[in-house]
């Protein structure tokens, strides 16, 4: 670690470079372009693409006489207070994200709902969902809290209460692992009848089922099945994570599924991203009571870890290598919302169609995208996104679903 003084405009990385280390900023003035908006910056970490090799989506420079750390990305992993360092760089590149994600969000021009109930249209559509406030997501919380403090049989009375309810059936299914789970433990002598009602493959989709086969059979155990054990959550299809203005608390390491970003209006829903597993989202609960700036929500069941900045404190401590995953896939998804507000800047219909499509091909085989969902993104008319998608060689179903 060095420190290093700058005079007033010197440009430390451009877009597309790949920085040679991370600058931690003592004092002065850093501006930060990443697309159209800018943002100006008296504090916190930069170059962060380093240490994954990454080309910069964002040009770096002092807009006064800057004074930084400068820390070789070989040198991170023996930096004496990667703690508070690793806690920085979350924090920096979630105010940076913000940035770019506000600018994706004032691309549409679709006038604001303002209306009651900013649910109308989402509940008239998915009239079966859920929110990741509901009574049962909270009382799984619990059974987790106390199966961590070794108090299994209050857990397991939370378990047989919930399995008396009607839930879906995939919801049920993850209650039934933690039942299973909590029965061992209390009778242990009982532990093969237990482990073998549940049938490997009704339940190989389930996160928690491999915890607990890794638990009843032996192997080893993975830190990232851990945390979910203690903390996370398994979400059925069209579960609300977040809802727009809502105040943020904690965001969200998504591990298996994938969660749809919209803007929700009184008639529509406008699509702004898909995330993927492996991302952090919610950066707004990493800042000082800032307000959600899209929906969230399900679009296959899903398993996430929520992430306070006390939690992510933690980690940093005992995990590291977990925190640098969040700001790995937090610089990603810079990346991901740059590509998406070029595709909807095209200023043909066609070719901004087209576009759209092929960036999205990967997924369609993974998850449900229609022709409304391409249309509202990138606002083009529904039947352009069907001519152009059959031109493609993709298929529409009835619904407006676009396989390949």
């Amino acid at each position: 670690m060095e420190v290093l003084t700058y005079p007033t405009g010197t440009t430390l990385y451009k877009i597309g470079e790949v920085p040679s280390g991370v600058y931690y900023l003592l004092d002065g003035k850093i501006e930060v372009m990443l697309q159209r908006k800018t943002g100006t910056f008296e504090y916190g970490t930069f170059g962060e693409w380093s240490l994954f090799n990454l080309p910069s989506e964002e040009t770096v420079t002092t807009v006064s006489e800057a004074t930084l750390y400068f820390i070789k990305a070989s040198d991170i992993s023996s930096t004496l207070e990667i703690p508070k360092l690793l806690i920085t760089m979350v924090s920096s590149i979630a105010k940076r994200l913000l940035i770019v994600d506000s600018e994706l969000s004032c691309c549409s021009e679709i006038p604001e709902y303002l209306g009651p109930d900013k649910l109308r249209y989402f509940n008239r559509v998915h009239p079966n969902s859920f929110r990741i406030t509901d009574d049962v997501f909270q009382d799984m919380f619990q059974i987790k809290r106390l199966y961590t403090s070794g108090y299994y049989k209050e857990a397991f009375e939370i378990a047989v209460k919930l399995l008396s309810q009607p839930f879906p059936e995939e919801l049920k299914k993850e209650i039934m692992v933690w039942y299973t789970l909590l029965n061992i433990l209390l009778e242990p002598e009982k532990a093969e009848m237990h482990f073998s009602r549940l049938a490997q493959k009704d339940y190989a989709e389930h996160i928690s089922y491999a915890y607990l086969y890794t638990f009843f059979k032996g192997g080893q155990k993975q830190e990232v099945l851990d945390m979910f054990m203690k903390a996370g959550l398994y979400l059925p299809k069209d579960t609300i994570v977040t809802l727009e203005g809502d105040v943020a608390s904690e965001g969200y390491f998504l591990i298996k599924g994938y969660l749809k970003a919209v803007k929700l209006y009184e008639d529509r829903e406008v699509l702004l991203s898909i995330v993927q597993p492996g991302e952090f989202v919610g950066e707004s609960a990493l800042l000082d009571a800032q307000p959600r700036m899209v929906t969230l929500y399900t679009m296959s069941p899903a398993a996430i870890i929520p992430m306070s900045s006390q939690n992510i404190e933690k980690a940093a401590e005992r995990n590291p290598n977990f925190v640098l995953r969040i700001c790995e896939s937090q610089l990603k998804r810079i990346s991901q919302v740059k590509s998406l507000i070029r595709l909807k800047n095209i200023t043909n219909d066609e070719q901004r169609a087209i576009a759209t499509l092929k960036y999205f091909e990967p997924l369609l085989t993974k998850v449900r995208l229609t022709c409304k969902d391409i249309s509202s993104l990138v606002d083009v008319s529904i039947e352009r996104v069907v001519d152009e998608a059959k031109r493609l060689g993709y298929k529409i179903a009835f619904d407006g679903t676009i396989t390949v």
